[in-house]
């Protein structure tokens, strides 16, 4: 058999994998071996989807426990079931939090199945799709790198499969050497990858490398550079924004344009998944899904607050939060329904191209031209200068567009860390915080199995 040779630290590195996280998940057969896997392009097309299938795992991290740990959402009260997001909405969660071991031991899994694939690339140029594949990974393990710095600051660093005893040798990246990962390997994918999608729309196209590569940018402080990689990203004829954004969720109407990079599901097969933000009890469920303080960011002539204020009956005595809303499929069991989460949208071009503008020196008004394409597509009335006079007041009315335009999607924690908001917002809200919580504590697991601190230290305060 194939040796267990894992990423690093993760599950893997405890010596034992769970059934979900088993490095035999990407093939077809755990009865494989080196020898007579990753020959012919098929099989690297399945390890590649494999890498895709994995983008699953941890996608409540974005759709719940952000909402939690940002304004969007709040927890009232604790149960034993949910004590982990409880803590981690209220600034309280330790390094033993459930959260944090999950989305650092499913991101390196991830990371794990990325370079196995680029490690048997090598040398195989003459495959017909080698491009498109060492692109698709590429994305996808800066994808979970991207992450994990944003969750956990610097963090260990492979570019190939490493064994256990190796893994525990590297220590945590500076930013320099983050930064120089994945600016390098995204403009690479961005190069690599087709401008169009084919028969399966979920894979990666090179809209969403450069997309991601901006936002990498932005969040190390290089807007020049983003309003490069934005305006590459907007090259691309095949994208654009949709008439609203309920149409981009709708789920008759999967990848459209506005669709750069998403989780695909579908229910009519038995791959979709059960329901998101559903109750029987909306009169209540409006108190913390989403919560209030969120909600007041919207104008009652918002077109997207019906999606996050209202909630629509499926079947008798469940409702839906109208963003998530799909009908169960009658014929299989449980509540299957096929949303597709999305990453990025198109919307976060424009947005972020407004916030490149802002931040590079461009004139406000011209970073208001930008803003108020998702605003007035909201059917708001467009900003004008003379409503933004500073570029600190052009932040917050960004970031409160952000806001109301990504609701529920996984960006408004970080959107906030990135433009520098998120202390005062929370302080605003009677929350108790400071700048160590604006990283996430490293896991004590981790921490114990390298028992090495000038290797993996925890962050401060923690």
């Amino acid at each position: 058999m194939k040796p267990t040779y894992y990423l690093l630290l993760g599950v893997a590195a405890l010596g034992t994998v769970s059934c979900s996280d088993s490095f035999f998940e990407q093939y077809p057969s755990n009865s494989v071996t080196e020898n007579n896997y990753y020959i012919t392009d098929d099989d690297f097309d399945q390890g590649v989807a494999a890498c895709y299938h994995k983008l699953k795992t941890q996608m409540g991290y974005h759709l719940n426990e952000l909402a939690y740990r940002s304004d969007e959402c709040c927890k009232q009260a604790m149960t034993v079931s949910d004590a982990s997001t409880y803590y981690f909405d209220h600034f309280e969660e330790n390094s033993s939090n459930a959260i944090m071991s999950d989305i650092w031991n499913a991101w390196y899994n991830g990371i794990y199945r990325c370079n196995d694939v680029l490690d048997h690339l090598e040398g195989r140029e003459e495959l017909p799709n080698y491009d498109k594949y060492r692109g698709e990974v590429l994305f996808m393990r800066s994808w979970w790198y991207f992450n994990l710095y944003r969750a956990f600051g610097g963090v260990p660093i492979a570019h190939k499969v490493v064994s256990p005893a190796d893994a525990k040798t590297i220590r945590r990246c500076t930013d320099d050497e983050m930064y120089a990962l994945l600016t390098g390997d995204l403009a690479e994918a961005a190069r690599l990858l087709p401008a169009s999608k084919g028969a399966e729309k979920a894979r990666v196209t090179d809209i969403a490398a450069w997309t991601l590569l901006a936002k990498v940018y932005l969040t190390f402080g290089k807007p020049g550079k983003a309003k490069t990689a934005l305006e590459e990203a907007m090259k691309n004829p095949n994208y654009g924004l949709v008439n609203t954004t309920a149409d981009a969720f709708n789920v008759k109407n999967k990848f459209n344009k506005e669709i750069i990079f998403a989780l695909y599901y579908n229910k009519a097969n038995d791959t979709g998944h059960g329901y998101w933000y559903s109750t029987t009890k909306p009169e209540e469920a409006q108190l913390t899904q989403p919560a209030p303080v969120f909600r007041a960011l919207y104008d009652a002539r918002d077109n997207r607050l019906p999606l996050i204020s209202e909630y629509t009956e499926d079947k008798k005595g469940t409702y839906l939060l109208n963003k998530w809303f799909d009908n169960r499929n009658d014929a299989l069991k449980g509540n299957v329904v096929e949303n597709d989460f999305p990453h990025l949208r198109y919307a976060d071009v424009v947005l972020m191209y407004a916030e490149a503008l802002a931040e590079s020196g461009s004139s406000l008004g011209d970073a208001l031209v930008w803003l108020n394409k998702t605003r007035t597509r909201a059917g708001l009335d467009a900003l004008k200068p003379e409503d933004i006079p500073s570029k600190g007041a052009f932040i917050e009315a960004l970031a409160d567009e952000r806001g109301r335009e990504f609701a529920l999607e996984g960006h408004r924690w970080f959107d906030l860390v990135r433009l520098g908001l998120a202390l005062d917002r929370f302080h605003e809200m009677g929350y108790k915080l400071d700048a160590h919580n604006l990283l996430f504590p490293i896991p004590q697991n981790q921490i114990e199995i390298v028992n090495d601190k000038t290797i993996l230290w925890q962050n401060p305060g923690y």
